[in-house]
């Protein structure tokens, strides 16, 4: 889980309110200022007079005992969520921290974040790659019902956050329902890797540069650089620059990594407000340092690339990039945060991002130049452990289960658990020194899926569309 408890410090507070106001908006603050007066909306004494009289009212007259900051919260909170956006939040000190270790790359548990939807929490973008969220094939919108065995239905995120939160090497049981389906996951809680690029010689082409980037915090532009550099000298003349997965994180950060491919002068991003646009960012030297990357490059995007990842391959794809995967997740939309009270705080959409054209991403996403998908069988749900599949029985989960032994080369389909199935699950019992008893318990479960997983890697679609692309350039 991304998220901690430690108390939040004024000096901690200044470092978040700078980290993720410089995310959202370092260039335009100055346009910011200058929007003209009608853009900001007064409040007058008589507008809130109800607002008190109903304080006032259940302070003094409700029959319990009253908790005045926690009913001052859920106001506060109430506002907000009048708003029907759900990146606009009402957060508490501890949320805030738990926001600020994220941005910051360095905190521990599942790699899931999450918020309320319902009165249920949600994970609302995908998982940390590499983290437990991620290898559990955790996705952004599953629904947590139960965290070992807890209903979370009307806790708090921070109720919900010390429910999964835990030790390292620690288990934690979590019930999903993803659209109409409900399955269990057991993830071991972990360290969140804090590095965001990761890069290395492709395997088969030892010029050709395979940089992952998982998500954007505040040294991923440092980090992408130097892996670029690195590369260089290994021998690398061209790059295939990964984004699926990438959650978005700092915009900055990814308005650096845009201008590393652009001209001085290009458009990386537009913002505006809901009047006019207040800033067009260009690349150029005050954002890149003057470090360009001139080689061929494809980039790769998929259904999960949401945010800074989307800014980044809508800039480059202005300049004839290749872009290779599916839509990506369409956030076109810029928070902040700030204070309010002693302890709390908003995190608010205060304008909206466009494209160098103008266009809006916002629930459309940036589009492919080539279109390159996952097989189906990487799309299935985690194989439920709430029972042992055995002989006999039928269902969607079964048709899963089959489906992925078919991919894997067994003569299996149908939504039965036959004997096919059975003969299926004990070879692999069998590869895994585990008991061949033809039902797929946990451990089996999980066997099963790390080959499907390595399957998936080893079959890459997209990746060698990118490799075919650059070697056609």
């Amino acid at each position: 889980m991304q998220k901690k408890t430690l108390p939040v410090s004024l000096f901690l507070l200044a470092i978040i309110f700078t980290i993720v106001v410089t995310a959202v908006v370092t260039h335009f603050i100055e346009q910011k200022q200058t929007m003209d007066s009608e853009s900001v909306v007064k409040i007058t004494r008589n507008d809130l007079d109800d607002v008190q009289d109903l304080y006032d009212l259940i302070s003094t007259n409700y029959v319990d005992k009253v908790d005045k900051e926690q009913l001052i919260q859920g106001a506060l909170k109430g506002m907000t969520e009048s708003l029907q956006d759900p990146e606009s939040t009402f957060l508490t000190a501890k949320e805030t921290k738990e926001l600020n270790a994220e941005l910051a790359g360095s905190f521990e548990g599942i790699g899931a974040s999450l918020q309320l939807e319902n009165r249920l929490p949600v994970i609302d973008r995908v998982p940390v790659k590499n983290s437990p969220a991620e290898n559990a094939k955790l996705k952004a919108k599953d629904i947590i019902l139960e965290v070992d065995g807890q209903k979370t239905k009307d806790k708090s995120l921070d109720q919900v956050s010390s429910m999964i939160r835990g030790k390292k090497g620690t288990q934690v049981k979590l019930l999903i329902q993803r659209g109409s389906e409900k399955f269990e996951v057991s993830l071991e809680r972990d360290i969140i890797p804090e590095d965001t690029v990761k890069g290395a010689l492709d395997s088969q082409n030892k010029s050709l540069g395979s940089i992952q980037i998982d998500n954007f915090r505040d040294t991923t532009a440092l980090e992408f650089r130097t892996i670029i550099e690195k590369l260089r000298k290994e021998g690398a003349t061209s790059f295939v620059i990964d984004l699926r997965q990438n959650s978005g994180g700092l915009m900055a950060e990814a308005e650096r990594v845009a201008s590393y491919f652009l001209e001085d002068g290009d458009t990386i991003a537009q913002f505006s407000n809901n009047k006019k646009t207040i800033s067009t960012d260009k690349a150029g030297k005050k954002i890149d340092q003057g470090f360009k990357v001139k080689e061929p490059t494809v980039f790769l995007i998929d259904q999960e690339s949401s945010y800074g990842a989307e800014l980044l391959a809508a800039a480059v794809k202005s300049k004839n990039y290749p872009i290779i995967g599916v839509n990506t997740f369409g956030k076109g939309s810029v928070q902040s945060i700030s204070p309010i009270g002693k302890d709390n705080y908003v995190q608010l959409t205060i304008m909206r991002w466009f494209t160098p054209d103008g266009s809006s991403v916002e629930g459309t996403g940036v589009a492919p130049t080539i279109e390159a998908d996952y097989p189906e069988y990487a799309k299935l749900p985690p194989i439920s452990k709430q029972s042992n599949w055995r002989i006999g029985d039928s269902g969607d989960a079964v048709q899963n289960i089959n489906t992925m032994l078919k991919a894997l080369g067994y003569p299996t389909e149908g939504e039965l658990f036959n004997e096919a199935t059975k003969e299926a699950v004990a070879k692999i019992q069998t590869e895994n020194n585990l008991p061949a008893t033809g039902a797929l318990d946990g451990k089996t479960i999980d066997a099963l899926q790390e080959k499907v997983f390595a399957l998936i890697k080893a079959n890459d679609v997209a990746y060698a569309k990118a490799v075919e692309t650059l070697k056609n350039k």
